[in-house]
């Protein structure tokens, strides 16, 4: 039987070639971490692209009950109340962006409470234009 792994040659240690997951931060602790401020920024523009996609489906239900909307904002709020650690998971991106995702949950679940309370043409929107970042438009400004 033929596996994908093979042994190494006699004399040569067995994954000397392979790479060590750990090496990167090892090299990290002893050197620093090198700032890369162009790349945070590129990572908080998306993480706030993320945050604001998730509200405008968390919100879509309370503005165009439908269906469709029902399931976005159903996944939207599954996603804010996950407590995951993922990279793109609600926690994280609350975090880069410096905010506190407890404090995000509450004021999402009081505000959406009491447009709830609210006849339809009476609702205001936390995210009005849905895929659009802030950033954007204020360059554009």
């Amino acid at each position: 039987m033929n596996s994908v792994v093979r042994d190494a040659p006699p004399g040569f240690p067995r994954g000397l070639f392979s790479p060590d997951p750990l090496f990167r931060f090892q090299y990290e602790n002893a050197h620093g971490v090198k700032e890369n401020p162009a790349g945070q920024q590129a990572l908080k523009s998306l993480m706030l692209a993320v945050l604001e996609n998730g509200l405008a489906c968390f919100q879509s239900c309370v503005f165009q009950p439908s269906a469709t909307n029902k399931a976005l904002s159903q996944e939207a709020e599954e996603w804010i109340a996950s407590e995951d650690d993922e990279v793109f998971s609600f926690n994280n991106v609350c975090e880069t962006l410096g905010l506190d995702p407890e404090k995000m949950r509450k004021g999402l679940r009081q505000w959406k409470a009491k447009q709830m309370r609210l006849p339809l043409q009476e609702r205001r929107p936390l995210v009005t234009n849905k895929g659009k970042s802030q950033i954007k438009r204020r360059k554009a400004a």
